[in-house]
Parts: C-alpha cells; sequence; structure tokens
C-alpha cells in the first residue's frame, strides 16, 4: 500500500504524510515499486477541476487505485472537491473524503479507518 499524492501548495502532502504508509509525489510514482495498491490524494483546481498531473496519473495506474481524497475549498461552494466527484465518475474510483486545506486530525483517522477496512 502506498499513498500517492498530487501537490502544489504542500497541503495535500502533509495530509498524505499523516496517513502511515509512504507518500510520494504523483511525478515521483515511476521510482518507486509501483506493484502497491493506491490510495489518492489530490486537489481542485479552477474550481474543481482535476490537475493534469492526476490525470495523467490516473490514465497509467487507475487500475491500482483504491480511493481517493480531494482538497478543496468550501469557498468554492458547489465545486469544493469537485475533482474528487469527477474522479470518482471518470474513473470508477471511490471518493473517500472531500477535506479543507491539510485537513482536521478527524478526517486523516476517518481515511486511515477506511483504507484499514478496505485492507
Amino acid at each position: 500500500m502506498i499513498v500517492v499524492y498530487d501537490s502544489l501548495t504542500g497541503q495535500t502532502k502533509r495530509f498524505a504524510s499523516k496517513l502511515g504508509y509512504e507518500a510520494v509525489h504523483v511525478k515521483l510514482y515511476e521510482d518507486v515499486n509501483n506493484d502497491n495498491q493506491i490510495f489518492l490524494v489530490t486537489r481542485s483546481i479552477n474550481f474543481g477541476q482535476i490537475p493534469e498531473t492526476t490525470k495523467t496519473f490516473l490514465n497509467l495506474h487507475k487500475d491500482k487505485v483504491i480511493g481517493v481524497a480531494v482538497s478543496g475549498n468550501k469557498n468554492w461552494g458547489e465545486n469544493f472537491g469537485m475533482a474528487g466527484i469527477k474522479i470518482e465518475k471518470e474513473y470508477k474510483i471511490p471518493l473517500v473524503l472531500k477535506f479543507e486545506g491539510s485537513g482536521f486530525p478527524s478526517d486523516v483517522e476517518y481515511v486511515k479507518k477506511w483504507i484499514k477496512n478496505y485492507l
């Protein structure tokens, strides 16, 4: 099990690093043992779009991704975490959580529990 994150400002990296698994950036995933199941932590851009770096990663590795958590800003209203909804729809990957910033401790615990139950 590995956590792969897409981060621009470091918020999703901070969230990913708290989950208790090796965490690597989407651009560095090819440099690690890629036989593992993946939990993806990404972000929304441009009011709910999926970052191109995340799309590129998913186009290559979507079959290994067991779930996704997405960072967003509640000020975006209905577009809050929209990238996660789009990933769930387009790639058939469960959206586990939408969170703000680098997440609250309860967000981290929720995802940890989801991963543990999945595995």
